[in-house]
């Protein structure tokens, strides 16, 4: 009886809310003042550098520097496909691409088969392996397998590296080495969550009918995992036509030509190109599309409901003596994929010269002392690194979290645009936005004389890092907010709480860890942005990814490996620091305001009764 009249108290406040007609003006502001700050910020952010990036492709004179025009023509497009750089660069992407594709498809699902449905020693402690590699920054990878991959790096000193092993490395069998290594967490995220809803029914069914495993996992568990395949597939394909880390270390060492280091530079070598860098980031964005659209039709026609009230967990195979065998298959892929590159970016960034080795004599703490020294070059971009990083994720998740109060009472309109907008905006490269923000603060009138945010500023480079990181913290505290009863802020509104005290003290609260998670990702993956980070070097200094690039370039790896070092360290200890203990002491406070909010609930409907 009370539960049925607080839902009728709950639905009459709503309707106070949300159905009264507008009294004005003022009523009529705040009645879409909502919606249309939704649709500004996502315009402002993300819609309008895109935008730009597309009008310069079939506007080539719309941004130049004198004699600015606005004729369309296709002269931009058609000198990028009748260069011959560039359409190599195309092939290269969609070669390494498919590659990339295959072999990270092909490693992340056997990691997952193994680690899940094997009973091999460890399996909790090897199970966190990709996400550490996840969390690990392609670029700071790629330098530290250069490192070890040169003919002069620790491999060929401990006589490990064959010549011949050492000269393909640097081109397309490197680069899918690598990027294998780096994206093969994708692949076990998706095809180990198939897994993990697959069940044992239908196993046990055909082992009671004598099948083999062998034939179980072709014509049963195959068939039911393709899906996740193909999808695995997809997004290590878009992942790698994104990619600007090894696009700018390995893949520029090598001269192979990619798309993204293409943008790059001609949008900042001298003489600057724009309309050749706004063909490119068509040709790139074209394709990126065509993924998202294949990811969008894969899963209307294939989308197994695998998951159901008689499900049984899967059973672990027992391998015998073969598990120590498959327990080395796992620690061998850890060590390749994040042991080796952490320990080649330590051992460079304590020693003088990468050319004596690990003898003793080679061994100091000069470029640690660097990158630690306050009013260093080093630790300057280390500190301003972590500054534009923490204020970054502290605009970022409150932004996302007024939006996400103002999307959870929207329409369906509304709110399917906006996480639309979020999810397609993930798929943007970077390099494609930070092109973008050039041509909108250095290039557009009425923007680029803005004191706040100004081109060359760290307000620029802050606000994209804000519009990368701005979707990944909305899908993450929406999630939240959705799963809040609505009769939690309907109770509120009805004794006369005003909407800000209702978002800090009923729904902050509740979602508060979610909050800092996106808080915490940003955080981590803002320290070590590189694409927006090389294209809106601020004038005060670069950020960190920026200097350790710069550094590697410029033979300084030492003093950029201690800085790598640093970083990954500070990020890392920063956010143990932070979750751990709000971990700890969040839960029993968000029990305690569930049973609060309860309490009130019955207190507030009994006089109703």
């Amino acid at each position: 009886m009370t539960i049925l009249q607080h839902s009728n108290a709950a639905a009459f406040a709503r309707g106070v809310g949300a159905g009264k007609p507008p009294l004005g003006r003022l009523s009529t502001l705040a009645r879409h003042g909502g919606p249309f700050a939704v649709y500004a910020v996502f315009a402002l952010l993300i819609g309008l550098p895109l935008a730009l990036v597309l009008v310069q492709t079939v506007m080539p004179g719309l941004f130049a520097a004198q004699d600015a025009s606005n004729s369309l023509s296709l002269e931009p497009l058609a000198r990028v496909f009748n260069s011959p750089y560039v359409a190599g660069s195309v092939l290269h992407s969609l070669e390494l691409g498919m590659l990339v594709a295959c072999t990270t498809t092909a490693l992340g699902g056997a990691f997952a088969v193994l680690v899940q449905r094997c009973d091999i020693p460890g399996r909790t402690a090897i199970s966190m392996v990709p996400w550490l590699v996840f969390l690990t920054p392609s670029y700071l990878k790629a330098l530290a397998w250069v490192l070890l991959m040169s003919s002069g790096g620790y491999l060929a000193q401990f006589g490990l590296l064959p010549a011949s092993l050492g000269s393909a490395f640097f081109g397309l069998t490197g680069l899918v080495f690598v990027h294998t290594l780096s994206l093969f967490p994708l692949a076990a995220f998706i095809i180990g969550s198939a897994l993990a809803g697959l069940g044992s029914e239908l196993e046990d069914a055909a082992r009671l009918s004598g099948a083999a495993p062998l034939r179980i996992w072709l014509r049963i568990n195959g068939p039911l995992l393709a899906p996740a395949i193909a999808l695995s597939f997809i997004a290590t394909f878009a992942e790698v036509l994104s990619d600007f880390g090894l696009a700018s270390t390995i893949a520029r060492m090598s001269n192979f030509g990619v798309l993204t280091y293409g943008i790059y530079a001609a949008a900042s070598d001298y003489p600057v190109d724009f309309p050749a860098a706004g063909a490119q980031a068509l040709v790139l964005l074209s394709l990126v599309l065509l993924v998202v659209v294949a990811d969008r039709l894969l899963r209307r026609r294939a989308d197994p409901r695998l998951i159901s009230g008689r499900a049984r967990p899967a059973r672990l195979y027992d391998l015998g003596k073969w598990r120590w065998l498959a327990m080395a298959a796992t620690l061998a892929i850890a060590f390749l994929a994040l042991a080796l590159p952490l320990a080649a970016i330590a051992a460079r960034a304590l020693t003088q010269t990468l050319g004596h080795g690990l003898v003793w004599s080679n061994f100091t703490a000069a470029s640690m002392v660097a990158a630690l020294s306050l009013n260093t070059a080093a630790n300057d971009g280390l500190l301003r690194s972590l500054f534009y990083a923490g204020l970054t994720a502290l605009i970022a998740s409150s932004l996302a979290l007024l939006l996400s109060a103002q999307l959870d009472r929207a329409g369906p309109v509304l709110r399917s645009a906006v996480i639309g907008l979020s999810l397609g905006s993930v798929a943007i490269p970077g390099i494609v936005l930070g092109f973008g923000y050039i041509l909108v603060w250095n290039r557009l009138p009425g923007f680029r004389d803005w004191p706040f945010p100004h081109y060359g500023d760290g307000s620029l480079l802050v606000m994209g890092y804000v519009a990368a990181a701005l979707p990944y913290c909305l899908v993450v505290i929406l999630s939240a907010i959705g799963q809040l009863a609505p009769g939690l802020t309907d109770a509120a509104r009805l004794h006369g709480v005003g909407a800000t005290r209702r978002l800090l003290a009923i729904t902050l609260p509740l979602i508060l860890l979610s909050v800092v998670t996106a808080f915490l990702l940003t955080f981590i993956r803002t320290v070590f942005e590189l694409p927006i980070s090389q294209m809106l070097i601020p004038r005060s200094g670069p950020p960190a990814p920026t200097l350790i690039l710069k550094l590697f370039s410029h033979d300084r790896d030492g003093l950029a490996s201690a800085i790598a070092l640093v970083a990954m360290a500070a990020a890392g200890m920063g956010a143990a620091l932070v979750w751990y203990p709000l971990r700890r002491f969040v839960r029993p406070r968000r029990s305690a305001a569930l049973v609060d909010a309860g309490h009130h609930q019955t207190v507030g409907v009994e006089p109703l009764s």
